[in-house]
């Protein structure tokens, strides 16, 4: 079991979000992988998810995108330094109101701001998650690790914790191989497939 990582270095989350996450993103020259498992997370005061919370669906989708695409510095980054952005999302079937109606679009916006962005069924890796106890993470360059530790009652960030074992870290690194491995380009995946199929996007 790795996570969540027993040796650790505490993380700032006074700001909501992990404090030292700008300066490891600035950082970065080669990749960056985030692992996405809840099924919802609470985004309260972005415009965008209070939308999707009032049940205004296409206010929602319109607003994350448009918060995306501003995010004009972090992909001006990554282009400048040819720094891979990989994002996983492990779904649960049915997918829940929040990946359909405001992830799954911000997703499309990822997408055109050059992020790869790649979806897998939880039961396609139920291996991994019964051997690891593997939740959410970010990868930074493969040589640090930040847990990202929610509280289940409410899916609000309570901890964040930097991986700080090599043994530990190559074992998220191996981990993180095996997830990509796994998982299939968002645009290609029978779930977004179907979410096309079904719903307007």
């Amino acid at each position: 079991m790795i996570y969540p990582p027993s040796e650790y270095s505490p993380l700032s989350i006074e700001s909501g979000g992990v404090d030292e996450f700008a300066t490891f993103f600035g950082a970065l020259r080669s990749r960056w992988v985030k692992m996405e498992f809840l099924q919802e997370y609470d985004e309260s005061g972005f415009e965008g998810y209070e939308a999707f919370r009032a049940g205004r669906f296409d206010d929602a989708a319109r607003l994350v995108q448009e918060m995306v695409k501003g995010q004009t510095e972090v992909y001006a980054h990554a282009r400048k330094h040819d720094v891979d952005m990989i994002r996983i999302r492990v779904c649960e079937l049915p997918l829940s109101p929040y990946l359909l109606h405001y992830e799954i679009p911000a997703y499309l916006a990822d997408i055109e701001c050059g992020e790869q962005i790649r979806f897998i069924d939880v039961d396609d890796v139920r291996d991994i998650l019964d051997e690891t106890g593997v939740s959410d993470y970010v990868v930074f360059d493969d040589s640090r690790v930040t847990a990202l530790i929610y509280d289940p009652r409410n899916a609000r960030l309570k901890e964040a914790r930097l991986v700080d074992s090599p043994p530990l870290l190559r074992a998220y690194i191996e981990v993180t191989e095996e997830l990509i491995r796994r998982s299939t380009p968002m645009l290609e995946s029978p779930i977004f497939l179907e979410v096309k199929h079904r719903y307007p996007l």
